[in-house]
């Protein structure tokens, strides 16, 4: 080839138009790759085409396609991962009416891939059938295979049932059990499967074959041998996904897919949310700006969200910040900082609304986090506006008034002795009130250390700290002091993960609250936190050797971007005062103390929420 006639491609005027590409056969399998080019609409009667599902890999375009029009000779650059699937195709005779993204979408075309790439779930959904191209095989593929079809062809059984057929059809297969486990997982941990859009281009296939070099498989039989393969309690999430790759029986909302294909990758952000789009229930699309920057595409979609959303909805969007983060562009002040980075895997740090640390445990979708009497929130002129019920009964805000963690792992032991006194010292120095502060700070850490440990027992040393913790909880009840011993021991591992702060609350009349908390996020004295939702966790449910409760507060970290004392906390109940406005600079898992008559403190619990359920709410914050 002399000279390389690069093809030009033609333009796709209809919404509905795309392209397909029928290949050229051949007798031999290193004969030159060619095709033909077609443009029609999907809604032609008389053509049926076939998509091709498959892994881009490098983006490295190293080998040619040859595209014939009329007399003339045209050739695209195509990747070695492109060149070698429909090498396959060709030589399995499948040749009519295929389309394929790379070919048949203009990929030095924005504006072209703006409207084609949002449509891509239409595309596979009205396709006859979907290739799912896997890549070469091994000399274990014909075995696995032969495994997958035959595990599928099981009879139904109850769990225990099923997961004996399925270690002696391993067994049989194989000849032991755990080969045949590590082959398995080998095929799941294949690129295709952790890719993210597959999993529209599967689930909306009519029907679907699988190919991994010379062996297929259709799609329903692979599902329903990952679904029996996960009787056996070694799953991971490639087979999670490969067992759920079926029609959806009921369309979710993209709050929900984004929180359940977490970790399914893609070369760009906005196509963590434009590959799920073809499963959204209806009522809850919205136009994708595919050409703006990834950044403005989550910004589009936290916005439509939180003004199409009702009030639950919107409390789903701030446990999407806390588990995915917050999208950070510090040279942008005016960029939100209410949307969640969804480019990243979710993260689950503390105890927001689930005790479940794995976040590949199974668990229903959080779709109304917390209990009774949550914030509301409101979305109005680009900024969400937060309004809640002080548990207190009280027109006031809560304050950081003390904030520390080890910025540094403490040089030694004696270090780290002086760290923890200083901060005991700080959090509890001597008063009336003391023994509930310290039962109210135990309750919190304890909750935070099951959390991280899983309802393990952490493996505790004896520290050169004891005899000065024990000592500290000699002014508590005798009763308390075994349990708080055992939490505040441990201060140091949270200290050393997490910063811990303490909040008041003044009332009208000089009365002051107090609360503690523990954050993943860095906090500073000065910052305003508001409650979202109540949380009552039930340690029996998780561990044997602890029955009781304790009670947290989801809470949101907010920074005042204007000076504090230009501005007072709304009081939504007629006194006036200027909304405030903040930034959102973090969240936190809280303990609350009520001042009572006569100055003491109680632990403010569940129960407490149900007294305010129906009084209007009396706080709010604009957050932009």
């Amino acid at each position: 080839m002399p000279v390389f006639n690069e093809y030009h491609y033609e333009p796709l005027c209809a919404e509905d138009e795309i392209r397909l590409i029928v290949l050229d056969p051949a007798t031999r399998e290193e004969d030159p790759l060619s095709c033909t080019i077609i443009q029609l609409r999907r809604s032609a009667p008389t053509i049926d085409y076939y998509a091709i599902s498959y892994v881009w890999g490098e983006p490295v375009f190293s080998r040619n396609l040859e595209i014939r029009c009329d007399d003339d000779i045209s050739y695209l650059r195509i990747t070695p991962s492109v060149d070698v699937l429909l090498r396959r195709l060709r030589a399995l005779g499948i040749l009519d009416c295929l389309w394929i993204d790379a070919v048949c979408l203009n990929q030095a075309d924005e504006t072209e891939k703006a409207q084609q790439i949002p449509v891509m779930g239409r595309i596979f959904g009205e396709a006859k059938g979907v290739h799912i191209w896997l890549g070469p095989e091994d000399h274990l593929t014909a075995k696995l295979f032969t495994f997958l079809h035959e595990a599928s062809l099981l009879p139904e059984a109850e769990k225990g049932a099923m997961s004996k057929q399925m270690a002696n059809l391993m067994k049989t297969l194989f000849g032991d059990g755990l080969r045949a486990v590590g082959v398995f997982n080998d095929f799941s941990n294949q690129p295709w499967f952790s890719r993210r859009w597959i999993i529209q281009e599967a689930c909306l296939a009519r029907q679907a074959t699988v190919y991994c070099g010379s062996h297929s498989i259709p799609l329903p039989s692979l599902v329903l041998a990952a679904v029996r393969f996960q009787t056996l309690d070694m799953s991971s999430y490639p087979i999670k996904v490969m067992a759920n790759l079926r029609s959806p029986t009921t369309k979710l909302t993209l709050l929900e897919l984004l929180w359940n294909f977490q970790e399914a990758h893609c070369l760009e952000p906005k196509d963590r949310v434009a590959a799920l789009l073809g499963l959204v229930l209806d009522g809850h699309l919205f136009h994708l700006a595919y050409t703006a920057h990834w950044t403005e595409v989550y910004k589009q979609v936290a916005t439509s969200i939180l003004t199409l959303g009702n009030d639950d909805t919107r409390l789903q969007l701030m446990l999407h910040l806390f588990e995915f983060g917050a999208v950070s562009i510090p040279e942008d002040l005016t960029y939100p900082s209410w949307v969640p980075d969804w480019s990243k895997p979710r993260q689950r740090d503390l105890p927001y609304h689930s005790f479940f640390k794995n976040i590949d445990t199974y668990e229903a979708y959080p779709s109304s986090p917390g209990y009774s009497a949550k914030a509301t929130l409101s979305f109005h002129n680009d900024a969400l506006q937060v309004q809640w019920r002080s548990p207190f009964n009280k027109p006031r805000s809560w304050q950081v008034i003390y904030v520390t963690r080890f910025n540094s792992p403490p040089r030694d032991e004696a270090h780290k002795i002086e760290i923890i006194i200083n901060v005991l010292q700080k959090l509890f120095p001597p008063s009336p009130n003391s023994t509930q502060r310290i039962l109210a700070f135990s309750s919190l850490l304890n909750t935070v250390i099951k959390f991280r440990q899983s309802g393990r027992d952490p493996k505790i040393k004896d520290f050169a700290s004891d005899i000065l913790i024990r000592n500290f909880t000699q002014r508590l009840p005798e009763s308390s002091r075994a349990e708080v011993f055992d939490s505040l021991r441990l201060l140091d591992y949270v200290l050393g993960k997490f910063c811990v702060f303490e909040l008041e609350s003044v009332g009208p009349s000089g009365e002051v609250s107090t609360g503690y908390g523990v954050s993943s996020q860095d906090i500073e004295v000065g910052d305003v936190v508001i409650p979202l939702w109540n949380m009552e966790w039930k340690y029996d449910r998780y561990t044997s050797h602890i029955n009781s409760r304790e009670n947290t507060t989801t809470m949101l970290v907010v920074r005042r971007i204007n000076e504090p004392s230009l501005q007072k906390t709304a009081n939504m109940s007629g006194k006036e005062g200027a909304v405030e406005t903040g930034r959102i600079v973090g969240w936190a898992v809280c303990v609350l103390l009520d001042s009572g008559p006569s100055g003491g403190h109680s632990l403010w619990v569940y129960s407490k929420w149900k007294d305010y359920l129906y009084k209007e709410p009396q706080c709010q914050m604009r957050l932009v």
